[in-house]
């Protein structure tokens, strides 16, 4: 607020006063309120990089200067992250018209966490057609206090809570990293492909054939794809 004060001179020797007095004013102008915090802000990293700036809001007539410290510190013209990790810049109010700055700072908190590393894959599975027929299941790792999060595609796709293949064919599954403690997700998938070859016909031909002196494997009538003749049903030696 504001007082004023009056002084009158005094002449020690006649002890006379001066005939007016001469006025004094003093004045204190309010300390601005503090900035209001738009929020702290935490995010998970993501590609390609996306910096975060700290905000705040200050009442009309008033403007906001950027500081590394709470009390001193230098000014921060542009108080972004551009990085992983975290930090603090604080906001002081000042009136444009008193210049008069806020008595204490808002802290506000940036923080940009780091993405996991996309899983290993624990490699591509191919595999010919079995009776009964198998199932594969794609695998893959993690380090520690990491999940992995299935998807059908590299990019966006649909969850998969059983990434397995039970017939024949191809398929490929993307492999997501998801910290567990931050929830921040790898920025790449790791494809694992699961293939089941179709076993070919049986071959064609007469059980019994019959030649003369002489005869030559290649002499058998049998049809089929890359044939090889065994000795027996279950024999693994074949002929030549």
């Amino acid at each position: 607020g504001s007082i004023t004060y009056y002084a009158e001179a005094v002449n020690t020797i006649t002890g006379c006063t001066s005939e007016t007095r001469t006025p004094v004013t003093l004045t204190i102008q309010a300390a601005p309120s503090a900035p209001n915090s738009a929020g702290n802000v935490e995010v998970c990293e993501v590609s390609p990089f996306n910096p975060l700036t700290a905000t705040a809001i200050a009442t009309p007539n008033q403007i906001i200067i950027w500081y590394d410290a709470l009390e001193d510190g230098n000014i921060i013209d542009n108080p972004v992250l551009n990085t992983t990790g975290t930090i603090t810049y604080y906001a002081e109010a000042q009136n444009v018209i008193t210049g008069c700055l806020s008595i204490t700072r808002t802290p506000v908190t940036l923080t940009i966490n780091t993405a996991p590393n996309a899983p290993v894959s624990n490699g591509n599975i191919t595999e010919c057609e079995l009776n009964p027929l198998q199932t594969l299941t794609a695998a893959a790792f993690v380090e520690a206090n990491q999940s992995i999060t299935w998807y059908n595609n590299a990019v966006d796709g649909i969850v998969v809570e059983n990434p397995s293949l039970s017939n024949t064919g191809v398929i490929t599954y993307y492999a997501e990293a998801v910290d567990n403690d931050s929830g921040c997700t790898s920025l790449t998938r790791t494809p694992v492909t699961l293939t089941i070859t179709n076993t070919p016909e049986p071959p064609e031909g007469q059980s019994i054939q019959e030649f003369c002196y002489a005869a030559q494997i290649s002499d058998l009538l049998v049809t089929g794809e890359n044939l090889a003749f065994y000795t027996s049903e279950f024999s693994t030696e074949n002929l030549p």
